[in-house]
């Protein structure tokens, strides 16, 4: 009667070896891989597969895990500078009809640099009673009340490059064409002589852009200056004085208000896909400058939402974007939903309703970013809480943008203007929110972006 007794216990004790070196074999299996994977793919990728592995062989405490679950959520890449040349011109009567091209430089986290060719149209009428003189930052004199409106078609061509040598290279390119097509509007045979000598081959764009932006404003001013003003004005940030200037009596008081909406399309020939750009902005300003004190509260804020579809027309992603300006700096905040199911088309489709640029009115004021789950949240505001990638940067801005103009208005306006300068963005500080937890979702430093 013992033996079978001693056979189950035999049994037992080889399926325990047998199990002993299973595990062990799984150890050293799992051992290899990492080492394996270590070598050749660095970041975020390895933390979580150590963190699975140590899950997956019970190895109790898995440090880091939470660290790992929020650099799931780290955006593919952040905006880190832009630097943006401008220079045009325009003429008054009764309307305002004006063209100004601009280049912008976009920096990115992951090394690409986009350069951006914008050629601008606009058209601009006012009424008003007012006169004035403007010479730069040297001489200002006069007194408005305007009402205006104005309609532009900012039209754009993006090139993606891999390096700001590139851009640079690229941009001077793009100069020297436009002097070119100057010179052939002017003298079509010798245009066509220089062109052939020294015209530049430019690529194809990667992406190109129509838009139409329009605007409606009220403002009030009244003031002189004279001499080295620093240029600080309403969503100016910090300008440059002009050398050589002691004296500089300021007597300023204004305050405005203004509507600014953009609808714009774009096309990537690289992937094929489509991007549908709807913005909105306001700002409302108010201040006085009476020689050394200032008292300038200014609100500026905006909120532009992209809607990307495929070569077959269906949405692929959703970037939902804010802009808060202020005297250190604009914020952006920004998030990405990758639009992967028909289920998540489906309430894409809901949310934009039948006027989509609707959703961009509380865009602009809720940064749509949220950091908690409201109980009765909406299956939208659920997934934007529960997949959203966001990026919330502080950029430092300088604006060294000139106008110079002179015009008259009784009724209607009468003038010529010029605009030419620059202005830079660089990011200062950046965080993103990392995953849910306990309904709730904290922001978390963005070292690769700042």
């Amino acid at each position: 009667m013992t033996t079978p007794r001693l056979r189950r216990h035999g049994a037992g004790g080889a399926d325990r070896a047998a199990g002993m070196l299973e595990y062990v074999a799984v150890v050293l299996l799992v051992a290899v891989v990492l080492a394996a994977v270590v070598t050749v793919v660095p970041g975020s990728v390895t933390d979580l597969l150590r963190t699975a592995a140590c899950r997956a062989l019970g190895l109790g405490d898995c440090g880091g895990s939470q660290e790992a679950a929020d650099e799931h959520y780290e955006p593919e890449r952040c905006l880190r500078s832009r630097a943006t040349e401008v220079a045009g011109g325009e003429v008054e009567v009764v309307i305002s009809v004006g063209e100004r091209f601009s280049f912008i430089t976009e920096r990115f986290s992951d090394g690409r640099t986009q350069l951006t060719l914008v050629e601008t149209s606009r058209l601009e009428a006012s009424l008003g009673v007012g006169g004035g003189v403007n010479l730069g930052r040297a001489l200002r004199l006069g007194a408005s009340l305007d009402v205006s409106g104005s309609v532009s078609l900012p039209n754009g061509s993006t090139w993606i490059l891999d390096s700001p040598e590139e851009a640079e290279r690229l941009r001077e390119d793009l100069r020297t064409r436009q002097k070119i097509d100057v010179t052939r509007r002017i003298s079509p045979l010798i245009g066509w002589g220089v062109d052939m000598i020294w015209g530049p081959d430019i690529p194809p764009p990667d992406i190109t852009r129509q838009g139409v932006e329009s605007g409606l404003g009220a403002e009030a001013k009244a003031g002189a200056g004279l001499g080295n003003e620093d240029g600080d004005g309403p969503g100016k940030g910090t300008g440059r004085s002009i050398e050589g200037w002691e004296i500089s009596p300021q007597l300023h008081a204004h305050g405005a208000v203004g509507v600014n909406a953009v609808l714009s399309r774009a096309e990537n020939r690289r992937d094929g896909t489509v991007m549908t750009v709807y913005e909105l902005g306001g700002t409302a300003q108010v201040g006085a400058h009476w020689v050394v004190d200032r008292v300038r509260p200014t609100v500026g804020r905006s909120g532009a939402m992209t809607v990307i579809a495929d070569a077959e027309g269906r949405v692929v992603s959703l970037l939902l974007a804010q802009t808060v300006r202020s005297p250190e700096g604009p914020t952006i905040t920004t998030t990405q939903l990758k639009v992967d199911t028909a289920e998540k088309r489906r309430m894409v489709a809901e949310w934009l309703g039948l006027v989509a640029d609707d959703q961009v009115i509380p865009l602009t004021w809720d940064s749509l970013a949220p950091t908690e789950l409201a109980p009765d949240a909406s299956p939208f505001e659920r997934w934007v809480f529960e997949e959203g990638r966001t990026t919330r940067a502080r950029y430092d801005y300088e604006n060294d943008i000139r106008d110079v103009s002179a015009s008259l208005k009784v009724g209607v306006s009468l003038g010529l203007g010029g605009t030419w300068g620059s202005e830079n963005l660089d990011v200062v500080e950046a965080d993103y929110l990392g995953a849910p937890r306990d309904g709730r979702r904290e922001y978390v430093d963005y070292d690769r972006c700042a």
